[in-house]
């Protein structure tokens, strides 16, 4: 008797959210869940152009929509819930995403707290605020 083989659909019939995916480690998250089953994905990203894009190439292979989702904004993330949640009808995964980096090579002598500030508000800040909304739910 022939062994079965593992299904590579281990995604199969879920609904997610990325944040951030628009481009880069996000954009190839989308396609890496479709690969593997996702029933529908939300790309949330302030890059409203790729976003669009990549949501269109999508749409033949699952549910996909693009919203624009500032996660600094606590607003945007609640909204980008609840917008997935009557879009269609659940949400499986939160994949936290957005972030930027610092190319600055100032010390903590130099730094720009302004800086500092934004990088903290979207890396830690939108995270936080994904989990509190999303967490509700799943």
């Amino acid at each position: 008797m022939a062994e079965p083989k593992p299904s590579n659909k281990k995604l199969e019939g879920k609904v997610a959210i990325i944040t951030g995916g628009a481009s880069g480690i996000g954009e190839a998250t989308a396609l890496m869940f479709v690969d593997h089953g996702v029933r529908a994905i939300v790309i949330a990203d302030i890059q409203d152009d790729k976003g669009e894009k990549l949501a269109a190439s999508i749409a033949d292979r699952c549910g996909c929509t693009y919203i624009h989702c500032d996660v600094t904004k606590e607003e945007d993330v609640e909204s980008l819930v609840q917008s997935t949640i009557q879009l269609y009808g659940g949400l499986d995964i939160m994949f936290c995403n957005a972030g930027i980096m610092s190319t600055s090579l100032q010390t903590i002598l130099d730094l720009d707290l302004s800086s500092y500030q934004k990088l903290f508000a979207i890396n830690v800040g939108g995270v936080a605020a994904s989990i509190k909304h999303a967490g509700q739910i799943c």
